[in-house]
């Protein structure tokens, strides 16, 4: 009985998430931010609040969100009159930190890698992964910006931070080295975990992307956001390992 709740909770989520990730909007030629509002029966300020815009330009492509994000709707809880249940605990967090334009050598970083193994994903870690990914993968096209954390454009940490926090993850703006020193290590990924490369671009942890099965991976690179092979020699030379957030593991 249990595992038939369970596959009905799982099957409610999928929808959800998908009905969550279906709010972008491919700006086309001729379009402006006032006739998208008023398409979409918004207004103009609500696209700018939430695609953290600073002024109404906008270009050919650019993916907008057009539905307020929905965020914190990935807990699964059983029914109670299911005894079998068992609960599932809350995911420590990080504070929020507002979103702001950052340059490289601001960013937080941790004085040491951790290197434990990562533990089981939890099932509201699962919630947050399949929207997540089913998110990144609508990011597709929009082109790359030193410390870009919006819509307009993003960097590879900014893409991550992006992504995730819309999927529901509470975590801060961090540098590439910082979010691998302060996640644990996978040796069988998951699709969602986190891909981690060295000496790319700068010497040591320089970039990462989200893994999405296949030996392939999502990454905001130098042509935008786009998804790419482990197997590529470029990629095989560079790689470090897989992770996973803390926040997204059992207790």
């Amino acid at each position: 009985m249990f595992k038939k709740v369970l596959l009905v909770a799982v099957l409610m989520f999928s929808f959800e998430a998908t009905a969550s990730a279906d709010t972008l909007y491919e700006v086309k030629k001729g379009d402006s931010l006032t006739s998208i509002a008023k398409t979409y029966k918004k207004t103009v300020n609500d696209l700018l609040i939430w695609n953290k815009l600073t002024k109404d330009s906008i270009f050919v492509k650019q993916k907008l969100i057009v539905q307020k994000p929905i965020i914190g709707k990935t807990t699964i809880k059983a029914p109670q009159t299911v005894a079998a249940a068992k609960p599932v605990a809350p995911i420590k967090t990080e504070p929020i930190v507002q979103p702001v334009q950052v340059k490289a050598e601001q960013l937080i970083t941790s004085p040491a890698p951790l290197l434990d193994e990562a533990k089981q994903l939890s099932s509201n870690g699962q919630a947050i992964y399949n929207l997540a990914v089913e998110f990144a993968g609508r990011m597709e096209g929009i082109p790359y910006l030193n410390a870009g954390i919006t819509m307009a454009g993003f960097d590879c940490s900014g893409f991550i931070y992006f992504v995730y926090t819309q999927a529901g993850l509470k975590i801060s703006r961090q540098s590439s080295e910082s979010y691998f020193n302060s996640s644990a290590s996978v040796s069988n990924p998951l699709v969602g975990d986190l891909v981690f490369f060295e000496n790319t671009y700068g010497v040591g942890i320089s970039h990462m992307g989200i893994y999405i099965g296949n030996n392939e991976f999502i990454h905001a690179g130098t042509k935008g956001v786009e998804k790419a092979t482990l197997d590529l020699p470029y990629w095989k030379e560079h790689f470090v390992s897989f992770k996973r957030f803390h926040a997204v593991s059992v207790n």
